[in-house]
């Protein structure tokens, strides 16, 4: 508003009269301590070149770019100060004849060759403002040049100021003060995503297929919190799955079985290298929920919560690239030092994970790649892969997993899973026919899925 009332005062500044020009040493009374000509020497000194270059005008018109361009009107924008190179001017006036009248500020295409008239009507202009509405100054300039560190220029746009840019809207300032807002950076990222589904299917006795008629459901629940901040991050993903079916009664019961059951924890911590590459440390661990028993023999268990656990540490370089579009992510780990751990609480069933008889524990040294890729394409599909490979280099571990989402709405999906997994560390399994199976193993489902996002 202060920038307002000093533009409209540059047109009227030749209308002082000399009565009202000496009225100025009576009504103020505070000190005065720096000369214009070394107002205007400090200021060129101070601020930088690239304010004060020249500029050219085609419009008859003053706009908001000429005004900021120009360092001597920034007694235009700050807190209203009483200058002494002000009240100077306004008590030993130039004469007449000294004043070049084609060079004076009017609201005409304005000339920047003459700095001294400009100081001098922006002078003038801040005397009337001294005079019509005194309770705006806000101190002197000796005050001003106690005060330390630095006085931020109002960034308001005074009325009257034409934008060039007319797409730029500039509200009528109001004698409401704008709300302070307090923005604090935010360096912690967090994701929350469950999914859920119901499938229910039933056979009739005499269905020329055969079949059982059976319920299934499934919930997963991913939780991310995600840190950032100069050339650290720190990523932790906690994944939950598990999911029920039930075949029609057998001998008077109803038999459940999981077709999903996971644990799954990794945090990574990385600090920058080079570019896109940090150094990283990764730990993750897994294992499951629900005990799970042979189908032909329903008393010998099979897996249970951790029996086995599996655990990894691993240090190396990961790789994460920056992508233009939203939605797609990548990381890349790759470990020439890594350690692995197995683990399982029922000796039993140990030798079933590769652990030596009579022990409940195998650890192993070697190397780990690992990626992790997300990407949405055509809008509202998602593929999400994660690629495991570990090798001690007499054995290897190898899990590749890729889940494919389409967004029907906001809460509801289709979703296709599919798992391959390759372990040679483990005994091979006998098919139904009492031969050897390889190592490779894979399931996939496809589901309709209830989700909610926080």
């Amino acid at each position: 508003m202060m920038g307002f009332y000093c533009i409209f005062a540059l047109d009227m500044a030749r209308k002082l009269t000399m009565i009202r020009i000496a009225a100025v040493a009576a009504l103020l009374t505070l000190p005065i301590s720096v000369a214009a000509q070394g107002v205007r020497d400090t200021i060129r000194a101070t601020l930088p070149d690239s304010l004060s270059l020249p500029f050219e005008i085609d419009e008859p018109e003053i706009t908001f770019d000429d005004i900021s361009d120009n360092p001597l009107y920034y007694k235009l924008f700050m807190p209203l100060v009483l200058y002494g190179s002000a009240v100077s001017e306004a008590i030993s006036p130039e004469p007449d004849d000294m004043i070049d009248q084609d060079n004076l500020l009017t609201l005409d295409p304005l000339e920047t060759g003459n700095d001294h008239t400009l100081a001098r009507m922006i002078d003038e202009a801040l005397v009337r403002i001294y005079l019509e509405h005194p309770e705006l100054v806000k101190m002197t300039e000796a005050e001003l040049m106690d005060v330390p560190g630095i006085i931020p220029i109002s960034d308001d746009i005074a009325s009257g100021i034409r934008l060039k840019d007319s797409r730029l809207k500039v509200d009528a300032p109001t004698d409401k003060s704008p709300e302070r807002v307090r923005s604090r950076l935010r360096y912690w990222k967090t994701f929350g995503n469950f999914q859920g589904k119901y499938t229910q299917s039933y056979y009739s006795e005499n269905w020329y297929k055969g079949g059982e008629s059976n319920h299934s459901i499934l919930g997963q629940i991913n939780l991310e919190a995600d840190y950032a901040k100069n050339q650290t991050t720190f990523d932790n993903k906690l994944e939950l799955k598990l999911g029920y079916y039930n075949t029609s009664q057998a001998q008077g019961k109803t038999t459940f079985r999981t077709n999903e059951d996971l644990i799954r924890f990794t945090s990574k911590y990385g600090l920058k290298a080079f570019e896109n590459w940090y150094y990283s440390a990764q730990f993750q661990g897994y294992t499951q929920f629900a005990p799970v028993w042979d189908t032909k023999v329903p008393t010998k268990l099979k897996s249970k919560f951790m029996a086995p656990a599996y655990g990894n540490v691993s240090v190396g370089l990961d790789y994460k690239p920056k992508f233009k579009k939203k939605g797609t992510t990548l990381s890349v780990l790759l470990s020439p030092f890594s350690y692995n751990l197995k683990y399982s609480a029922v000796d039993s069933i140990a030798t079933s994970f590769g652990i030596d008889a009579g022990k409940q524990v195998k650890h192993s040294f070697g190397s780990r790649f690992e990626s992790n890729l997300k990407w949405t394409f055509l809008e509202d599909f998602t593929w999400t892969n994660k690629t495991q490979f570990y090798t001690t280099y007499e054995s290897t571990e190898f899990n590749f997993e890729n889940t494919i989402d389409y967004r029907l709405s906001k809460y509801l999906s289709l979703q296709f899973f599919c798992h391959w997994r390759f372990d040679d560390s483990v005994k091979r399994k006998k098919d139904k026919d009492g031969n050897l199976m390889g190592y490779g193993q894979f399931k996939e489902f496809f589901t309709l899925n209830f989700n909610y996002a926080w």
